[in-house]
C-alpha cells in the first residue's frame, strides 16, 4: 500500500531554505561568451566601503563607440539595484570642469586625470571605461585577408583618496570571420553586421563580469 506523506507550509518552507541560502551565497556565474576573453577572476569583489562612483570614458565620434558607452554607463547605474548605497555621482557639471581645469577626455584617459576628476566630482571612486577596435588602416587590409583585429574593452575602478585599482577588467571579443568582403568605402552605414556583434558581445561581458564584482553576500546587506 502506498504511504501518503504529507507537509504542511512551514514544513516546506524548512526543507527548502538551506537551497534558498545558498543560492543567496553562490556568485553568479560568469562565463565567457563564445569568442570573447577576459582578464578578472571570478573570486573580485568591489569593497563594500565605495559608495560615489563617477563614470568617466574618452570622447568619441564614432557612432558604433557613442552607443557602446552609453550602454555600458547606464548598466552602472542599474549596480544600484545590488548596493542601495552606492551613489553614482552626477556627471552634468563635468564639461565646465573640463574646461576650467583644461583636461582633455579625448583619445584615452590616463589614471591621474581620472583621478583629478574623481576629487573634483566628489566621489571616492571612479569608474573607467575604455574601448580599442579596428583602425581605418586595418579595415582596409581586411578587404584583401577578411580578418580584423578584436575589440578591447577595458574596466577599471580606482580609489580617488589612494590610487588603488580596485576592479581591472580587458574584456577582447573577436571579429567573426565575414568571408573577406568589405565595402568599397568604410563607414558606419556600410559597418559588417560581425562588427557590430563583436561589439555588443564585449558589452555585454564587460557588465556581466560588473554585476558579479559588485554582488552582496547575506551579511553585507
Amino acid at each position: 500500500m502506498a504511504r501518503r506523506v504529507c507537509f504542511s507550509g512551514n514544513s516546506i518552507g524548512l526543507l527548502f531554505l538551506p537551497l534558498l541560502i545558498g543560492c543567496e551565497i553562490a556568485a553568479p556565474q560568469t562565463r565567457p561568451l563564445l569568442g570573447v576573453w577576459k582578464t578578472v577572476p571570478a573570486s573580485i569583489q568591489v569593497p563594500i566601503t565605495i559608495e560615489r562612483l563617477a563614470i568617466l570614458y574618452p570622447k568619441s565620434y564614432n557612432r558604433l563607440l557613442m552607443d557602446a558607452y552609453a550602454r555600458l554607463e547606464g548598466a552602472a547605474f542599474q549596480l544600484k539595484e545590488q548596493r542601495p548605497r552606492l551613489r553614482i555621482v552626477d556627471r552634468f557639471h563635468l564639461p565646465t570642469i573640463l574646461d576650467e581645469q583644461r583636461f582633455q577626455l579625448g583619445g584615452s584617459v590616463s589614471e591621474q586625470t581620472a583621478i583629478s576628476l574623481g576629487r573634483l566630482l566628489g566621489v571616492d571612486s571612479v569608474l573607467l571605461f575604455s574601448i580599442e577596435g579596428p583602425t581605418v588602416r586595418d579595415h582596409t587590409i581586411a578587404r584583401f585577408t577578411g580578418d580584423l583585429p578584436p575589440f578591447t574593452l577595458t574596466s577599471k575602478i580606482i580609489r580617488v583618496e589612494s590610487a588603488e585599482v580596485v576592479f581591472h577588467n580587458v574584456v577582447t571579443s573577436r571579429v567573426e570571420a565575414f568571408g573577406g568582403w568589405m565595402p568599397p568605402v568604410f563607414s558606419e552605414s556600410h559597418m559588417p553586421p560581425v562588427v557590430r556583434a563583436a561589439v555588443d558581445r564585449g558589452v555585454a561581458q564587460t557588465i556581466a563580469d560588473l554585476r558579479h564584482a559588485f554582488r552582496l553576500h547575506i551579511e553585507e546587506r
